[in-house]
C-alpha cells in the first residue's frame, strides 16, 4: 500500500525542517481529511495535491486547504469577479462612485466572499455601505 503513496522529498519543502502534518519518520505522503467551510462537506486532501502543494507550490507543509473542490473552484470566480471590480474602481473611480449598480453588485460579491472564510474585506464592505 505505501508503495502507491507519493514519497516524501523535504528537500523541496518551503521549509524543510518543519515537520508539519508528517514526523521524521515518515516516508510516503497519506490522505488527510479536511471540512469545507463555506458547504460543510468532509473531503480528503489527497497525497498527491499534497505532494504537489509542499513540494512544487512550496505551501508550508502544515497547511491545509479549507474549500472542497467544487467551492474551491466557485471561490476562484468569484475572486476574479471581485478583482475585476477593484480594477474597474482603480481606473475609473470618479465615474463609479456615483454608479449604485457597480456599487451595490461589488458589496454583493464581497459579502459572498465572507461565506467562503475570507474576511479580509470588511474595509472594502464598510467603504462600499457609505454611500449606498
Amino acid at each position: 500500500m505505501v508503495e502507491s503513496l507519493p514519497k516524501i522529498d523535504r528537500s523541496k519543502w518551503h521549509k524543510p525542517t518543519y515537520p508539519g502534518h508528517y514526523d521524521e519518520n515518515a516516508t510516503h505522503y497519506e490522505g488527510i481529511r479536511c471540512r469545507c467551510k463555506k458547504c460543510g462537506i468532509s473531503f480528503v486532501f489527497s497525497a498527491e495535491s499534497q505532494k504537489n502543494t509542499f513540494e512544487a507550490k512550496q505551501r508550508y507543509p502544515g497547511w491545509l486547504p479549507t474549500l472542497c473542490q467544487t467551492c474551491g473552484e466557485q471561490w476562484g470566480f468569484l475572486k476574479q469577479n471581485i478583482l475585476t471590480f477593484e480594477c474597474q474602481w482603480d481606473s475609473h473611480r470618479a465615474d463609479l462612485a456615483s454608479d449604485q449598480e457597480f456599487l451595490n453588485n461589488w458589496l454583493a460579491s464581497l459579502k459572498e466572499a465572507q461565506g467562503y472564510g475570507k474576511n479580509d474585506f470588511n474595509s472594502r464592505i464598510r467603504m462600499l455601505i457609505k454611500p449606498l
